[in-house]
């Protein structure tokens, strides 16, 4: 995908995106990827819009992580990290094997999911028991690589495991921080990441990453709250029943 068949129109779109992600990753830890590249699918191929946000990715995760290390449930994160390292080898095969058109639907099917678990508000584990971390990295390690939104699925297992709210960012930082590095030494192995137009765009993205993580910093007691999250959900809906009516005419034969 030459850089030039971009329109401006389109890079406005992948930068307001990026801004957007890159806030709520400040206010709450993750959720970057769940925003952008569901809605970078519109404009990009997933092979594109993945890479890009696992870039991106780096630098606000690993941001994020320096500073909050201290503060990180370790055991936990040693927990998750086996059964993850297993799934982002699976989601690699996905990403780089399967055509658009059933990648897009599973996105969007992810993505409405999300948002009605949302809605609904309820939290279905008080306490995980600690064998779930391994389904739990396993599946976010298929989901991280094959769409970038691993995140809220180990947010599943790490809010039922870590009730402080200054642990629980924390130790989400360092997961994700780690996920992603892996998913770049995955993508160099598979050939997806080393081309101009991803890197030229992705250097263009970099200062508005910055300026998304420290305006999500600066509100982050204000956006963490139900209004917040049930905004966030309604775009997830609204974004997801919108991938699934793309993907169709795309399954016809």
């Amino acid at each position: 995908m030459p850089l030039l068949d971009l329109p401006w129109l389109t890079l406005a779109a992948i930068l307001l995106i990026v801004l957007m992600a890159y806030g709520v990753f400040g206010a709450t830890g993750f959720g970057s990827s769940l925003i952008g590249v569901p809605l970078l699918a519109h404009l990009v191929p997933l092979t594109f819009a993945v890479p890009l946000f696992t870039l991106l990715d780096a630098g606000a995760a690993t941001t994020q992580s320096i500073r909050l290390w201290r503060a990180a449930s370790w055991p936990v994160f040693w927990r998750l990290l086996p059964s993850m390292l297993v799934g982002i080898t699976i989601g690699a095969l996905l990403l780089v094997s399967l055509p658009q058109a059933p990648l897009l639907l599973a996105l969007g099917i992810f993505v409405c999911g999300y948002a009605i678990y949302l809605v609904l508000g309820t939290r279905t584990l008080r306490t995980a028991p600690q064998w779930l971390a391994y389904p739990i990295g396993l599946i976010g390690g298929v989901f991280s690589v094959t769409f970038g939104t691993g995140g809220p699925i180990y947010m599943v297992f790490l809010s039922a495991r870590i009730h402080d709210k200054t642990v629980l960012r924390a130790t989400s930082s360092v997961v994700i921080a780690v996920s992603v590095w892996i998913r770049i030494v995955v993508f160099l192995a598979a050939g997806l990441l080393l081309h101009a137009p991803l890197l030229t765009v992705f250097a263009l993205m970099v200062p508005v990453m910055i300026l998304g993580l420290v305006l999500g910093n600066r509100l982050h007691g204000a956006l963490t709250g139900r209004g917040f999250q049930r905004l966030l959900a309604l775009m997830f809906l609204v974004n997801g029943v919108s991938l699934l009516v793309r993907s169709m005419p795309m399954l016809m034969p």
